[in-house]
């Protein structure tokens, strides 16, 4: 396997592109009237159902693969809901009410951030099949809004291929245990509007290319205020290959800072497959060579559950070959297995596994089956295989064991074709696990609720013509301006901030490093002791300081004192910290009472202690003015002060 922390992204031919999903702000579902609240207690629910899916035909007559495999999943899906935020449409008992205009015209809006060339003039309403339960329908209501857009990345356009609005699906319960094909989903999610913004993968070439992508299409939707924003509101599902591989999506992923070791960990994945199917070729193998042959071997195990093994002709060693970080091939294939038949990773067993040093004794899913060295031997008796032949053993009930069964050869065929497409999901430490065949277009055909609705393009260019500045265009200017780099732009942009920053510093006249530590760093300073600063806290004190109620260097005590009294007027606080102007002389003793603490001779002798000795003198001077005078000044007065004094 190739090192993951050590890859040429050029050489192995690596392209990504995105799927951002992002929830969008609204008053209603995009199909029906409920609000879009997410419970906050899963369990505060009013009533559940369950349903069972089966696979429909594609607008052209056909079956989506990805479909099939779903309905051969066989699932039981129950459906939690709670009243508040549910109703008959949720439920599919209920046609879909009219979509919601304004979310349609977010699109648009969204579509000419990117500078979309091509906008959709009617909508057409598609329905999406899904068949995981994550929808009750069984679809997913969709539309395109725009097309061709783009946006900068190092120097260059990545394409924006399609902008969409979407209704966003039910959220699954339990992801820990499916062997019962039970799953569960909480409604309250179903509905919520959705704009899904795919980008181009072939112009996207290393990690660091689709990292940026990502973040600036989600600097759009906040600088737009399209976007919702909480945990979950957005989603990226990812789309990678390399030369030789194929696309393969990763589901989900929601941490930005773990796209370099996802994009890493689907890389050596890939290049492991290949590498493989070269050596299955290389050993004359062919997919005749394996055989829907299982022998049932529960007679050697004390136990009443049954046991299945089937040979893989030359296959010894190839199934013990390491794919992504402490995973092999034989785990990667059970994988798929477990999640269509139920029967559990650590109920099925490789060869492989028996040889010194087997890296999958020691992963993540070790195999659970009784297999001492006697037993193995006796299944070798029963098998008869040649010296570089493999075998696999499944344990479970007989109907789902032999099903796993036939997954586990139809899967090791497919490693003749190298990189198989498939949908995965993403895990916490970088690799990822099947979660259904790769969807074709045959699961998408037109809503035949919902009729087409005209925009004409005099109404797109009216919602299109006031869009504000673009990310792009916003951090040439702070950067031109007041030598802002991205990320002082990423979290005024992040923490929706910059109007309010452009009002301080162009309307009140405030410096730019203080308007940005009012509007980002106290926030987000108070944040960490669970101190929210209100808007109204944060004007407040912008307006004092605006007017020279009080000096800056008063900052922290004024807001200690907005905190706990947030309904104080600028008059009291000008009252309360703007105290009766000093005179020099009066200063002038204070800081003298100050320094006769301490010995000038040594003050003069170390310049270390001479900044240190300066720095706490004028704290204990601006704790005395009630902080009442510039800082930088009365640096300088203290300053000329020990030298005069020291002179004399």
């Amino acid at each position: 396997m190739l090192d993951p922390s050590n890859l040429d992204f050029k050489k192995l031919g690596f392209h990504a592109g995105l799927e951002v999903h992002h929830q969008l702000k609204s008053k209603r579902k995009l199909f029906c009237n409920c609000p879009p609240i997410l419970e906050e207690n899963p369990e505060n629910m009013d009533y559940s159902f369950y349903r069972y899916f089966r696979p429909v035909l594609g607008e052209m007559g056909d079956f989506d693969p990805g479909m099939l495999v779903e309905f051969e999943k066989g699932y039981k899906v129950i459906y939690l809901a709670n009243e508040r935020n549910t109703c008959t449409y949720d439920m599919d008992e209920t046609p879909p009410f009219f979509p919601d205009m304004e979310m349609i015209e977010n699109g648009f809006i969204l579509a000419a951030y990117f500078d979309s060339s091509a906008f959709a003039e009617e909508i057409v309403v598609n329905r999406k099949q899904y068949l995981d339960g994550s929808i009750t329908t069984g679809f997913q209501r969709t539309f395109i809004c725009a097309r061709d857009g783009w946006v900068p990345v190092n120097g260059k356009k990545v394409r924006i291929t399609n902008v969409h609005i979407e209704e966003d699906a039910a959220r699954r319960v339990n992801w820990e245990n499916t062997s019962n094909r039970t799953v569960y989903y909480n409604l309250d999610r179903l509905g919520i509007p959705l704009t899904e913004i795919i980008t181009e993968y072939t112009d996207v070439d290393n990690p660091e290319e689709l990292l940026e992508t990502a973040k600036q299409i989600g600097r759009v939707l906040r600088l737009s205020k399209i976007g919702r924003r909480g945990s979950g509101a957005a989603r990226q599902d990812v789309n990678i290959s390399i030369t030789g591989g194929d696309r393969v999506e990763l589901k989900g992923v929601q941490d930005l800072d773990k796209f370099d070791i996802m994009c890493r960990h689907e890389v050596v994945r890939q290049h492991a497959l290949i590498e493989i199917k070269k050596e299955m070729l290389q050993r004359g193998i062919k997919k005749g060579d394996f055989e829907h042959t299982y022998v049932d071997i529960s007679q050697f195990f004390d136990t009443d559950e049954k046991f299945f093994a089937t040979i893989f002709p030359k296959m010894k060693g190839l199934f013990g070959t390491e794919v992504q970080p402490n995973k092999d091939f034989g785990i990667e294939i059970f994988e798929k297995s477990m999640l269509i038949t139920g029967i559990p990773r650590k109920d099925q067993f490789h060869s492989d596994e028996n040889q010194d040093g087997a890296l999958r004794i020691n992963s993540d899913h070790p195999s659970d089956l009784p297999m001492n060295q006697e037993t193995y031997s006796k299944i070798c008796s029963v098998l008869n295989p040649k010296e570089n032949d493999a075998f696999i053993v499944v344990k479970g009930p007989e109907k789902r064991a032999l099903h796993a069964m036939k997954k586990i050869v139809e899967r090791v065929k497919m490693a003749l074709d190298g990189v198989p497409q498939e949908t995965r999901r993403f895990l916490i430490n970088g690799n990822s696990e099947f979660l259904r065949v790769i969807h074709g277009k045959d699961r998408i055909y037109p809503d035949t609720d919902t009729p087409p609705i005209v925009i004409s393009l005099d109404k797109i260019k009216e919602l299109t013509k006031n869009i504000g500045k673009k990310p792009w265009e916003v951090f040439d200017e702070l950067h031109e301006k007041y030598g802002f780099d991205h990320q002082h732009v990423d979290l005024l942009i992040r923490d929706e901030k910059l109007e309010k920053f452009i009002e301080y510093t162009e309307q009140l006249q405030l410096d730019h490093n203080l308007s940005y530590k009012l509007l980002v760093t106290l926030p987000r300073e108070k944040r960490r002791n669970n101190i929210i600063l209100t808007t109204e806290i944060v004007d407040k004190l912008a307006r004092v300081l605006a007017n020279k109620s009080i000096f800056k260097e008063q900052l922290y005590l004024v807001l200690d004192y907005l905190v706990e009294k947030p309904e104080s007027t600028e008059e009291q606080l000008k009252k309360k910290f703007g105290l009766p102007k000093r005179s020099d002389e009066e200063i002038g003793k204070i800081i003298r009472s100050k320094i006769d603490k301490y010995d000038l001779n040594q003050i003069q002798k170390f310049e270390e202690y001479q900044e240190l000795v300066l720095s706490k003198i004028t704290g204990e001077v601006l704790k005395e003015l009630n902080y009442h005078f510039e800082g930088k000044v009365l640096v300088e007065k203290i300053r000329q002060m020990i030298f005069a004094k020291e002179d004399g």
